[in-house]
């Protein structure tokens, strides 16, 4: 699955993606699952996560 932070900008953005990080972490150690953020935490030739980022401008969101 995914989460997403933002809508938002600049510093905040990146703020928002290590407070979402951390209260994962805190999260998953209350269940007792263990958490990856690697794309890929299986070896073998197989397709990963995609590790993915999107992103708009305000000329993208004109159109």
């Amino acid at each position: 699955w995914e989460f997403q932070v933002g809508p938002t900008a600049g510093i905040a953005a990146a703020d928002q993606v290590w407070i979402a990080r951390y209260i994962l972490e805190r999260i998953t150690e209350l269940a007792g699952v263990v958490l990856s953020l690697d794309p890929k935490p299986i070896p073998g030739d197989w397709n990963g996560a995609g590790a993915h980022t999107n992103y708009s401008t305000k000329s993208m969101r004109e159109d």
